[in-house]
């Protein structure tokens, strides 16, 4: 492995998912509803009329800077992308250059917005930046946050000297993006690479990343087997408990311990908490694999209910986690053991969406149902057939009785009631 660093094993712990989120949690969660506020559109760069009024000139002068240092940043030139910046901001900026480049920055656009009040000497600005890392495939500019590639949104102001503008303030847009702020623009983070890999934190994690990245490495040779394109590369950051609060908007009960993060259509990146994965390697290495599982079942998802798929979702991230563990070898036999006792026979596969009301045992149960029942999936239809119905199902959104209809050629009320009958006999 390259290296560029410089600078419990019970079921106490469960794991759950909701919308782009796969989240490995230590006991039950509240299910919540979000409806992120849409920002004021900003244009992407057009050509200048013949004659311009002083927002569309403004607004030129701030397309010109941004299309200076967005070449800069892709082709490696960290003194041209701080040329246009005050010495109050190139902290920051410096900071978001050196983690892009780490993460292989392969593509990035803009819109710009005019903001009152400007003059020709201060001019305010809103802008939309997506960016593209990695080998992840970049869609063209779509003028939403939550479309085509991820995106940053930030308010600028931009202070005419001489000749030029330069950027002498940078302000987050509250509210503005769900997918913000993420853990590399703000802090410069130390890094560790390996070849499917690149784990991430702040200064302060720099000692665990190598721990992290072994865990994973050898996790994607698990995980690879069970996706036909496989990231170009995983990305996971480890998060001290500060940067927990904070990366991606930190709104995580206490018990999270790691989630995966879908960056809309275009790849997604694993955040764990160190405080907790790091308790043993035992696990770190389940999280890992099983977060990681999720990146290559999720990505690209075009299903607008996922909750109701959880079982299937957290059930194919579990089996993938825990490979090449059985279902019945593992701590998913002593939830199902537990429900059995406590609340009689299960009598279906399909677990109902958990709620706030949700207690330990019926979260640890809907994962440990799923996990056998990807299981049963792979006994009775093998690997390829389970993997094609789970992505028509978590992935495209199907319901369960055509996705089971095409992929096994038997209605999902038949699969269902056999692999009721199939984990009885394993439990």
């Amino acid at each position: 492995m390259e290296d560029d660093l410089d600078h419990r094993s019970s079921w106490d712990w469960v794991a759950r998912a909701f919308g782009a989120f796969g989240v490995l949690l230590l006991a039950v969660s509240a299910a919540a509803v979000v409806f992120w506020p849409q920002p004021r559109q900003a244009r992407p760069a057009t050509a200048a009329p013949a004659v311009l009024d002083l927002p569309a000139l403004l607004e030129r002068e701030v397309q010109s800077v941004l299309r200076g240092q967005v070449d800069a940043l892709l082709n490696g030139d960290e003194k041209g992308w701080l040329t246009p910046v005050d010495i109050v901001a190139q902290s920051r900026y410096r900071a978001i250059y050196r983690n892009l480049r780490k993460l292989e920055i392969r593509r990035a656009d803009y819109g710009v917005e005019i903001r009152e009040p400007s003059t020709e000497s201060t001019v305010h600005a809103r802008v939309m930046i997506s960016y593209c890392l990695g080998g992840a495939t970049c869609p063209a500019w779509v003028d939403r946050v939550d479309e085509g590639a991820p995106k940053l949104l930030y308010d600028l102001t931009l202070t005419r000297r001489r000749d030029d503008y330069v950027v002498t303030k940078i302000a987050d847009v509250e509210d503005g993006n769900y997918l913000q702020p993420t853990p590399w623009e703000n802090v410069e983070l130390r890094f560790a690479r390996g070849k499917r890999v690149v784990v991430a934190g702040p200064p302060g994690q720099a000692k665990n990343l190598r721990r992290v990245l072994a865990a994973a490495e050898k996790a994607a040779t698990v995980v690879d087997r069970f996706s036909s394109e496989p990231p170009g590369r995983y990305r996971i950051y480890l998060a001290d408990d500060k940067s927990w609060k904070r990366w991606y908007g930190g709104q995580l009960s206490t018990w999270v311990v790691g989630y995966h993060l879908a960056l809309n259509q275009t790849g997604s990146d694993i955040v764990l908490k160190a405080s907790q994965v790091l308790e043993s390697d035992r696990q770190l290495a389940l999280t890992v694999q099983h977060e990681m599982a999720h990146a290559v079942t999720m990505v690209p998802s075009y299903n607008r209910d996922p909750d109701d798929d959880l079982w299937l979702i957290e059930g194919v991230a579990d089996y993938i986690g825990f490979f090449p563990g059985k279902p019945q070898n593992t701590e998913s036999r002593y939830a199902l053991r537990n429900w059995v006792d406590e609340r009689g026979a299960l009598r279906s596969i399909v677990r109902p969406a958990l709620t706030e009301k949700s207690d330990d045992l019926t979260v640890s149960t809907l994962y440990a149902t799923g996990h056998y029942a990807v299981g049963c999936l792979v006994d009775g239809y093998g690997r390829a057939r389970m993997l094609d119905f789970v992505k028509r199902v978590v992935r495209d959104g199907q319901e369960l009785d055509p996705a089971a209809r095409t992929s096994f050629g038997k209605p999902f009320k038949t699969v269902d009631k056999a692999c009721v009958s199939w984990i009885t006999q394993r439990i």
